[in-house]
C-alpha cells in the first residue's frame, strides 16, 4: 500500500495531502507558481495605489495652484482693477475652490441643525461673499511676492494638508497652508491655515459666541456690516 501522509495547519484551515512522491512535487511547484502570481498581484496592488495617490494629491495641488493664480494676477493688476473688477475676477474661483456648504456646516455646528432650509442657502451664500470681499479687499497690491506649493501631507482618508508660503523680498514668508477634503471625486478648501491661526476654528468659535448672546439674526447682521466696512474701505 502506497503510505500516505498528511501536514495540516488547523490556525488557517490549510491542508496537503501527500499521495506519493512525485505529487509532493507536483503541489510544491503548484504552491510556487501560486505565491508568485500573488506577489506579482500584491506588488501590482501597491503600485496602483501610488500612482492613484499620486493622481489624487496633483488634483489637490490644481486647485490650491489656480487659487495662486487668480490672486497674483488680481495683485499684479491692482494699479488698474477697482475692487468690484478684484471680486467678480476672483469670485469663481473662489466659489469652486472652497466647499462652502460644508464649512459653515462645521462653523455653525449645533446650530446649524435650527435652521430652515432656505436660511442655510442665505448663511452659504452669505458666506461665500464674505469670503470673496476678504480675499478683494486684502489681496490689492503687489511687491513681487510669489506663492509656492511646499508639501502635501495624507491626513485622514480623504483629506489632505497642502502646505504653501508667500515670499516677497525683503520680507519673511508666510505660511499658507490648505485643509482640503475630497467631496465626490473632487478636492476642495475647508479651512486655511495662516502662520498656525486656523481660519475655521476661529470662525467657529467667534460665531458660537454671537449667536449664544444675540442670536443667530445677530450674527448675519455682524457679517453683512463687516461686508460693508470692506467693501467701503476697498480702494482707499
Amino acid at each position: 500500500m502506497t503510505p500516505v501522509s498528511h501536514a495540516s495547519y488547523t490556525g488557517s484551515y490549510f491542508m496537503l495531502s501527500l499521495v506519493d512522491q512525485s505529487s509532493f512535487k507536483y503541489l510544491s511547484v503548484r504552491l510556487v507558481q501560486l505565491l508568485v502570481s500573488i506577489m506579482l498581484l500584491t506588488f501590482a496592488q501597491v503600485a496602483d495605489t501610488k500612482e492613484s495617490t499620486e493622481e489624487s494629491h496633483n488634483a489637490a495641488v490644481a486647485v490650491i495652484e489656480q487659487l495662486h493664480a487668480n490672486l497674483l494676477e488680481v495683485m499684479q493688476a491692482a494699479d488698474t482693477m477697482d475692487f468690484a473688477e478684484r471680486y467678480s475676477k476672483l469670485e469663481p474661483t473662489i466659489t469652486e475652490s472652497f466647499d462652502t456648504p460644508v464649512i459653515v456646516k462645521v462653523i455653525l455646528s449645533r446650530y446649524w441643525k435650527d435652521l430652515t432650509s432656505q436660511k442655510r442657502e442665505n448663511f452659504i451664500h452669505l458666506f461665500n461673499r464674505q469670503t470673496i470681499t476678504t480675499y478683494a479687499s486684502r489681496f490689492d497690491s503687489y511687491s513681487d511676492e510669489i506663492f509656492e506649493i511646499k508639501t502635501v501631507e495624507q491626513l485622514k482618508k480623504g483629506r489632505l494638508l497642502v502646505r504653501s508660503e508667500i515670499r516677497s523680498k525683503g520680507e519673511s514668508p508666510i505660511n499658507l497652508d490648505y485643509l482640503m477634503h475630497n467631496n465626490n471625486g473632487n478636492w476642495f478648501i475647508i479651512s486655511v491655515i495662516a502662520d498656525g491661526v486656523n481660519d475655521l476654528s476661529l470662525k467657529r468659535a467667534e460665531y458660537s459666541a454671537v449667536i449664544k448672546k444675540n442670536g443667530y439674526e445677530n450674527l448675519v447682521t455682524n457679517i453683512e456690516k463687516k461686508i460693508v466696512e470692506m467693501e467701503n474701505r476697498k480702494d482707499k
